[in-house]
């Protein structure tokens, strides 16, 4: 469980790092296909975890289109938003393998936003 909130942590800090130098692209936007395929959802689960990470992408697109004084605070808010309401739609087990991705998927946007940046 230490574990899972480590990794949170570490993702809302290098979210702010990640946000100020990304795009317009949510920068967790996550394919409900292949979110479906990875955590191995049951059926009962898919209407629900559909709705969550439609609603997170929205939730990413509202910040980084608002006013730049807010976007780290909103976004902060959409991440921990989505984690909650991720924790109670899936397995523990399910829910790990989120975190695990969620993590993965920021460390990939930081390394090529610094990418670019060099450039």
């Amino acid at each position: 469980m230490k574990r899972v909130f480590i990794s949170v942590a570490l993702i809302l800090a290098s979210a702010t790092v990640c946000l100020a130098e990304n795009g317009e692209r949510a920068p967790f936007e996550v394919s409900f296909p292949k979110l479906k395929t990875y955590l191995g959802l049951a059926p009962y689960q898919l209407d629900k975890v559909q709705k969550i990470n439609d609603y997170f992408i929205d939730m990413q697109s509202e910040s980084l289109n608002g006013n730049s004084k807010f976007k780290d605070k909103r976004m902060r808010a959409a991440v921990y938003g989505n984690l909650k309401l991720m924790k109670e739609a899936l397995t523990p087990e399910q829910y790990r393998k989120y975190v695990t991705l969620i993590n993965v998927t920021n460390n990939n946007n930081r390394v090529l936003s610094e990418a670019i940046v060099a450039k």
